[in-house]
């Protein structure tokens, strides 16, 4: 009887070890767990982990007074438990590993050759004079870029995933924070700031765990042939691909991105979106905008495209859509200021964060 008591209790151990380091790393939403079980792990890791940690003491307990498995077989299963502590926390961070405080910027002569030709999409910061490319290969890795601007610290997240790029002030209210990836949910990146304990959904921009919001600002998505030629004194931002890791990331997800922004192709790479609004293709890659008082718009890209100069209103909001055929910018029709948009973002993503949104197409 002792001997089944240990070994329940040992596979018990085990098995809750492996689902939380599931929960927390990529295959977790294979399974379609639900986000709040993600954030709220994260929220009390460290409780979850000084639990398990006192359940593997008595586990250790038991095999000294009742004489089972020997200390080899016990050493193992240990290091086993503590390798999931590690995957809970730094697995995701290692693989990703954010540049928001060590981003490095070349020349568009420098950056001109390291911009592959099967993926010429690049996003453009416009702050006054000073321009800032980011092109998509070189962030999908790192998701994070940083660079300080007239004494306020900004970074680019982008996600895969979702196609998404959003810029952000990086201090939202809360001191310096520090962006490293913690998962994802419903196909969209969550990151978590290890300077101050919280959480942010990437297409929301809410922290999680606090009512702050980061501030995002304007990009401009295009090609880089187009974005060489209108800013030839950019400053590129270029990842080092220098990690064996990160071939093995670009070839493991290169063929499921491609799937995932085709628009014949009805599955998302992890299933966990509810994919009930229709009105349109799910894998559109919109143009969409959060007003920041509850409202939102998604406008199709072939309507962005083909009407420069389109205005409408949203809220109280005059917006005025304008574009060259290809490069697509959304103004304030007053002030014919840019304004932030989520660019190329999946509509069947935007649909699950903001299933209120009206459409434009």
């Amino acid at each position: 009887m002792k001997k089944v008591i240990f070994n329940v209790y040992a596979a018990a151990l085990a098995s809750t070890a492996i689902f939380c380091a599931i929960l927390m790393t990529e295959p977790g939403q294979s399974l379609a767990v639900p986000r709040d079980w993600v954030l709220g792990y994260y929220n009390n890791l460290f409780v979850f982990i000084i639990l398990q940690t006192f359940a593997l003491g008595g586990l250790w307990y038991l095999r000294e007074k009742w004489g089972m498995w020997n200390r080899k077989l016990m050493s193992l299963a240990t290091i086993g438990v503590f390798i999931t502590f590690w995957a809970e926390s730094h697995a995701m961070p290692t693989a990703f590993p954010t540049q928001q405080f060590n981003a490095a910027y070349f020349s568009i002569e420098e950056a001109d050759e390291k911009i592959p030709a099967e993926d010429q999409r690049v996003y453009v910061v416009e702050q006054g004079d000073e321009v800032r490319i980011f092109p998509r290969y070189h962030i999908q890795v790192p998701h994070v870029a940083g660079w300080k601007h007239e004494d306020t610290d900004y970074a680019i997240t982008y996600c895969g995933l979702s196609n998404l790029p959003m810029v952000v002030e990086t201090d939202y209210g809360l001191g310096e924070a520090d962006l490293q990836v913690l998962g994802q949910t419903h196909n969209n990146l969550v990151f978590k700031d290890v300077n101050n304990g919280t959480a942010i959904q990437q297409a929301t921009m809410q922290s999680e765990f606090t009512e702050h919001s980061p501030t995002v600002i304007p990009n401009t998505m295009m090609d880089w042939e187009e974005a060489k030629a209108l800013y030839p004194d950019a400053k590129v931002y270029l990842y080092g691909m220098d990690r064996m890791i990160d071939g093995l990331l670009l070839d493991l997800f290169e063929q499921p991105l491609i799937d995932q922004r085709d628009l014949e192709n009805e599955k998302f790479i992890f299933p966990t979106l509810a994919l009930t609004d229709q009105r349109m293709n799910p894998k559109t890659e919109i143009f969409g905008y959060d007003n920041g008082q509850g409202q939102q718009i998604a406008i199709h890209p072939d309507f962005a495209r083909n009407n420069d100069g389109y205005q409408f209103d949203l809220g109280t909001e005059t917006l005025r859509i304008e574009s060259d055929g290809n490069i697509v910018r959304l103004l304030n029709a007053e002030t014919m200021q840019q304004v932030p948009t989520h660019n190329g973002f999946h509509f069947g993503i935007w649909a699950e964060y903001f299933p209120e949104s009206e459409v434009l197409q």
